[in-house]
C-alpha cells in the first residue's frame, strides 16, 4: 500500500511540474510573438523607406490567415544609395505574389540596431 500511494505522488508530483513548465514555455512563446510582431509593426511605421531587389523568393511552410509565408532574398537600395543585403521572412496577400517575383523592385522600411539592420515588407501582411 505504501509503495502505491508512492506511486500516486510521484505521477501527481510528475504531472504538476510538467504542466507548470509547458505553461511557463507557452507564456514565454506568446511573449515573444507579441513582441516580434510590434518590432515589425514600429519598423513599418517608423522606418527608413527604401527600396529592395529581390533575388530570390522562397514558400516556406508556414501561413497565416490563409496568406503564405515567404523568405525573401533581398538587396536594399538606402536613400543615400548605399545597399546591403537582407533575408526577410514575412506573409504576402495572395493577391499580391506577381509583385513578388524575382528582379522586382519592392518597399521596404528598414531600422539600423547597431550594425545590424532589420527590414520589413510594406505590402506584407502584418496581424
Amino acid at each position: 500500500m505504501t509503495t502505491t500511494l508512492i506511486t500516486i505522488v510521484a505521477i501527481i508530483g510528475f504531472g504538476l511540474i510538467t504542466g507548470t513548465i509547458t505553461t511557463i514555455m507557452a507564456f514565454k512563446l506568446l511573449r515573444n510573438n507579441q513582441q516580434k510582431q510590434h518590432l515589425r509593426k514600429s519598423i513599418l511605421m517608423e522606418g527608413i523607406p527604401a527600396g529592395a531587389v529581390i533575388h530570390d523568393i522562397v514558400q516556406t511552410s508556414s501561413s497565416m490567415d490563409g496568406r503564405p509565408g515567404v523568405r525573401l532574398d533581398l538587396t536594399v537600395t538606402q536613400t543615400d544609395g548605399r545597399t546591403f543585403p537582407s533575408i526577410v521572412e514575412t506573409y504576402i496577400p495572395v493577391t499580391h505574389i506577381p509583385h513578388f517575383q524575382k528582379g522586382n523592385i519592392i518597399k521596404v522600411r528598414y531600422i539600423a540596431d547597431g550594425n545590424e539592420r532589420k527590414v520589413e515588407v510594406e505590402d506584407a501582411y502584418v496581424p
